[in-house]
């Protein structure tokens, strides 16, 4: 994988030396966001916030972009999120090798999210997200394992007509250790608590009209005594199907949290992974109106020991997440219902959930 990193910075580096560049363009484009929540509790295990909420969220994108003059392209992208914050920072060089990109906090690999064709948003990653905060940010929402957009990263795209049925192939990683702000991009000596390098591909593939099959894995680097019982790693396989106003999907996902060695021999209960499985129906009823049903599923697979010379006693844990949306567009605005019922809400027996969303979208 150094050979990689290696190949990618001198590509890159070689051609911004030898080539200049014509004057670029700048844009601004961004969208806002209004919306109105109700979330109830129907179990009797719920620690999270419940009630009622109204607010505004907003993104802007400040994008540039230009040519080479040996006809190679680049491009600049950074997004303003709602507090003023400069975040999801992306530089793109375009070559007819494929495509060379460095991406601070953003440009995602996963397919985790393949086989969605929800109207407003799938229930694990909108609103809530069905985990025990009222923000949805806790450990235990709906677990899907990571993606490279979370850490700084370095990626090569192999050029979109080099494969048949237009596959495409991409491949990301982050030098040294993943991290995830500015500065991470320096190679630093780091606690056990922190992450590997992290490595992630990902493929997708049309081989008839209408269907979409989509991969992707990644694992991270071995960080010693936190991962020499088990390290961190996942995936995802992904089907798409539409025909006409129709579009049906499914997915299955993996992933295996690191463990450290002796995890397992002690009362403690240690997660071995994590079994995810989702299908999603979309229909575009005409050009303004659609309609889903998305269902997700996830499995913790765990298990403990009452002592250490116990037997060892499996407790799995399966949460699912129902979601119908509604969605109507006129012009650049997308007025929008939601609802999701969660079963077994951050994999707790007897945490059952319900949100409600109505949402008003504008894009520019």
């Amino acid at each position: 994988m150094n050979k990689l990193t290696k190949l990618l910075f001198s590509v890159f580096t070689s051609v911004a030396i030898a080539t200049s560049a014509f004057a670029g363009e700048f844009a601004v484009t961004g969208s806002a966001k209004a919306t109105y929540t109700i979330l109830s509790n129907t179990g009797t295990t719920g620690s999270h916030a419940l009630g009622k909420g109204l607010g505004i969220s907003n993104e802007f994108s400040l994008t540039a972009s230009g040519e080479l003059d040996n006809g190679m392209t680049w491009s600049y992208a950074q997004d303003i999120d709602n507090a003023t914050v400069q975040d999801d920072a992306s530089i793109t060089l375009g070559t007819d090798y494929g495509t060379v990109k460095i991406c601070v906090s953003e440009c995602g690999l996963s397919t985790k999210y393949a086989f969605d064709n929800s109207a407003y948003g799938i229930g694990s990653d909108n609103g809530y997200g069905h985990g025990s905060t009222s923000s949805g940010a806790s450990a235990n929402t709906m677990q899907y394992g990571s993606n490279i957009s979370s850490y700084n990263n370095l990626q090569y795209h192999a050029p979109a007509d080099l494969l048949p049925f237009s596959t495409t192939f991409k491949v990301g990683i982050t030098p040294g250790r993943a991290g995830g702000t500015a500065n991470d991009s320096s190679h630093s000596v780091v606690g056990d608590a922190h992450n590997g390098e992290m490595t992630q591909y990902a493929i997708t593939t049309q081989p008839i009209d209408g269907l979409t099959i989509s991969g992707s894995y990644y694992d991270f680097g071995g960080l010693g005594k936190q991962d020499a019982r088990q390290r961190k790693e996942g995936g995802s396989l992904a089907a798409n199907y539409s025909i006409g106003s129709v579009s049906i999907g499914y997915g299955e996902t993996m992933f295996a949290p690191a463990q450290a060695a002796g995890v397992g021999n002690s009362a403690a209960v240690v997660v071995d992974h994590y079994e995810n499985k989702g299908y999603s129906i979309g229909f575009a009823v005409n050009d303004n109106l659609s309609i889903s049903f998305t269902e997700e599923e996830s499995t913790k697979k765990q298990k403990s020991k009452a002592t250490a010379t116990d037997v060892i006693t499996r407790s799995d844990k399966t949460m699912e997440i129902q979601t119908i949306d509604v969605a109507y567009t006129v012009g650049g605005a997308t007025f929008s219902v939601s609802t999701s019922e969660g079963t077994n809400d951050s994999y707790t027996t007897g945490d059952d959930t319900n949100e409600h969303i109505f949402a008003m979208s504008l894009a520019f």
